[in-house]
């Protein structure tokens, strides 16, 4: 509970954001505000609130869709544009981080900051041409990947997550998205995600992650370049994931030992490799 704040702020651009709190160590982005309220403890005086700074939007063109940090994330599975990119696999993934209610509040931005081992959305962006901007407090642009590997240094840095930019992917590509929870519509206990290209009957482009396998959603790279080049069928998709599945480190938990969450992160990225590759070859 925020029961120690003092001062509530609300600027009306990116760089005052910053500014307010990286020169104010008890200060915090209020965006959603799910996660602040609830977790962000008597260290936090200052709210610095984001609804002014323009950041919510969510833009589409012929070659991107950008969504703003602050576009919620039922604003992300009700829009046109997000619904029908790469096959849906964004919107789909929004759905399983949590109730309705709760995805009218959290926005991308804060989903992304505080997201688990195996945050839905994450795992998909992970397979995605996806590129993630924020402000610290000059703008910067990174590859998304990048942004899983350094998250905790811009958590530190307290930089603010502006936009996610995600290319549209050519015609013959699509993507897929697997999971398992404890119920149809829970949260997954782990999850994956696919995305494959092909170019001449063959995939040139290969994009495979787990959630909930390792301490972040990871990229399988070695089994994506295993893949690469080849038909695809089921006997070499296992072979592939297997050099790659065996390095992951799940955390065992009472929602599943660290056996079962690598043998899922096995299945579900097969499965969600080859419905990729069918829809793509449909395409």
């Amino acid at each position: 509970m925020l029961r120690h704040v003092k001062q509530y702020l609300k600027p009306e651009s990116v760089e005052e954001a910053v500014a307010l709190v990286q020169s104010n160590p008890k200060a915090a982005y209020l965006g959603g505000g799910a996660w602040l309220v609830a977790f962000g403890g008597d260290a936090v005086e200052t709210v610095v609130d984001l609804q002014k700074v323009g950041i919510g939007g969510i833009e589409a063109d012929i070659d991107k869709v950008t969504i703003g940090a602050m576009a919620t994330l039922q604003t992300m599975i009700d829009d046109a544009n997000v619904a029908r990119l790469a096959n849906g696999i964004l919107a789909t993934a929004a759905g399983y981080t949590q109730s309705r209610t709760l995805r009218e509040q959290g926005t991308l931005g804060g989903t992304l900051i505080v997201a688990d081992a195996a945050d839905p959305i994450t795992t998909a962006l992970l397979v995605l041409d996806a590129t993630i901007t924020y402000a610290d407090p000059v703008p910067h642009k990174a590859p998304f990947d990048s942004f899983v590997a350094y998250r905790d240094r811009l958590i530190k840095n307290r930089a603010l997550l502006t936009a996610v930019t995600i290319a549209r992917p050519p015609v013959h590509s699509a993507a897929a998205f697997e999971r398992v929870g404890r119920s149809p519509k829970d949260k997954p206990i782990v999850c994956a995600a696919a995305y494959v290209a092909i170019e001449e009957g063959l995939p040139t482009v290969i994009r495979v992650a787990v959630g909930g396998a390792d301490a972040a959603p990871v990229r399988l790279l070695k089994s994506e370049h295993l893949l690469k080049g080849r038909l695809l069928d089921k006997a070499k998709v296992e072979e592939a994931l297997r050099v790659a599945i065996d390095e992951l480190q799940p955390i065992a938990d009472f929602r599943g030992s660290a056996d079962y969450r690598r043998e899922m992160a096995a299945v579900l990225a097969r499965r969600a490799i080859l419905a990729a590759w069918e829809q793509a070859r449909r395409a």
